[in-house]
């Protein structure tokens, strides 16, 4: 079964993060964050590392419910097709809707 690893990008620019986050970011094969509008994102970004943001969905949504499910929605359907990393603002547990619809549909059809 293909897994998403959820990580956080803290709050903080790219000095803050982790060696193993950095790590994991730096070598992976499908790289999805949930805004690209993140201090470490663009340091990451003048290193050349690519990633898939989830900001046209905020566009498409008046409120942020819909735009959280739907991105757990996409993340569970690629998830099908192969492992991914999806990175989120801060920490993953705290404050983060996109990560609890992930916990919840583990229970049913995915692996995190």
């Amino acid at each position: 079964m293909n897994t998403i690893q959820v990580i956080g990008l803290g709050a903080g620019d790219l000095d803050q993060l982790p060696l193993g986050v950095y790590k994991k970011i730096k070598n992976a094969a499908e790289l999805y964050v949930r805004t690209e509008d993140h201090p470490v994102l663009k340091e990451l970004a003048e290193e050349g590392v690519t990633f898939n943001s989830f900001d046209a969905i905020y566009e498409k949504h008046d409120t942020f419910a819909p735009v959280y499910a739907e991105i757990a929605d996409t993340l569970i359907a690629l998830s099908k097709e192969q492992s991914l990393i999806y990175a989120v603002p801060g920490h993953p547990l705290v404050a983060e809707q996109t990560v609890q619809y992930l916990v919840e549909a583990e229970k049913k059809e995915i692996s995190i």
